[in-house]
């Protein structure tokens, strides 16, 4: 209970046992505002004035409490809202520090990528499979074939390679591939950084029907689209 629902019932008291028959001074209150006569004041009242004041004070404590319960309810809601709003909240607190931790771990090997070299000047002893297998290179001897794709201007032979060239080292995934002699839509499809999956070649195929009339017979030096 409140500090002025308390004096409201405090002063009905006073009320009930107070005794008296003259007259106030006249002063009016209001107690839906707060205000209330002094004990000099309710000693000095009538019965009929003090039963009226009574009366008063009894009506302003049930409002009061009114307000109060409906406050309390009120408080009840909101609790309940809150915890619902809470039990939301804590899982889009668990997604976002996912969210979070995994932009890290792709921004570390993003920052490790762009570390890497984008050409290599060839040294006595390097041949295309040794190179590839360097592990700041692709760390697979297999993956040669990329290099000697990436520097077909520079490379006649792969068996054959010079100390002092410089390499081109691709690094992305491409988007578009030139086609050389012989090659196929399933052995372009098939290469690993185009799909490493020969059955995939149909995916190039739909995606350059305008430049692929025959798709079991490629031109050279056509520049096909790869779709990602």
């Amino acid at each position: 209970m409140s500090y002025r629902a308390q004096s409201i019932v405090v002063l009905a008291v006073l009320c009930l046992f107070a005794a008296g028959c003259s007259k106030t001074s006249g002063r009016k209150v209001d107690v839906a505002k707060g205000e209330y006569y002094s004990e000099e004041e309710l000693l000095a009242m009538t019965n009929s004035e003090r039963e009226a004041y009574c009366k008063a004070l009894d009506a302003e404590r049930n409002r009061v409490q009114g307000e109060l319960a409906l406050a309390q309810e009120d408080l009840v809601n909101t609790r309940k809202q809150i915890d619902a709003t809470r039990n939301k909240i804590t899982p889009v607190e668990k997604e976002i520090l996912k969210a979070e931790s995994d932009i890290r771990t792709l921004s570390g090997q993003i920052a490790a990528l762009d570390r890497l070299p984008r050409e290599y000047t060839v040294k006595d002893g390097d041949c295309l499979s040794v190179i590839a297998d360097r592990d700041d290179i692709y760390a697979a001897a297999s993956k040669w074939p990329r290099i000697y794709r990436a520097n077909l201007d520079k490379i006649e032979d792969p068996v054959w390679i010079y100390p002092n060239m410089v390499l081109m080292i691709p690094r992305e995934l491409p988007t578009e591939h030139r086609v050389a002699p012989f090659e196929t839509l399933e052995m372009i499809a098939g290469y690993w950084e185009v799909y490493g999956d020969p059955a995939q070649w149909t995916r190039l195929y739909e995606a350059n029907k305008d430049k692929v009339s025959d798709p079991t017979n490629l031109e050279p030096n056509i520049l096909l689209t790869i779709p990602r």
